[in-house]
């Protein structure tokens, strides 16, 4: 391996994770009624109609109605609910 760019995107497709996902790296989709993050680090804040996430330097906050977060594994959260938006910080 050539660097640590390419090192990340060797285990990155070993995994079959999203390339983007590296050391501060995070990856959201968003389906249907329901979010998804990779590489959370921490919960930030969890209130009425947000709930708020850190990853690394940045925070992803999922703004709607009736959130709860369904699952938080190994840096991965899912967060269902009437999601109204996704903010980017």
């Amino acid at each position: 391996m050539k660097n640590k760019k390419s090192k990340l995107n060797f285990i990155a497709n070993e995994f079959d994770l999203p390339e983007d996902l590296g050391k501060d790296g995070y990856h959201v989709e968003i389906m249907n009624s329901c979010v998804v993050v990779d590489g959370c680090k921490s919960v930030a804040e969890y209130g009425n109609g947000i709930i708020r996430l850190n990853v690394g330097k940045k925070s992803v906050g999922v703004i709607g109605n009736e959130l709860l977060i369904k699952s938080f594994s190994c840096g991965q959260v899912t967060i269902s609910g009437n999601v109204l938006c996704v903010e980017l910080n």
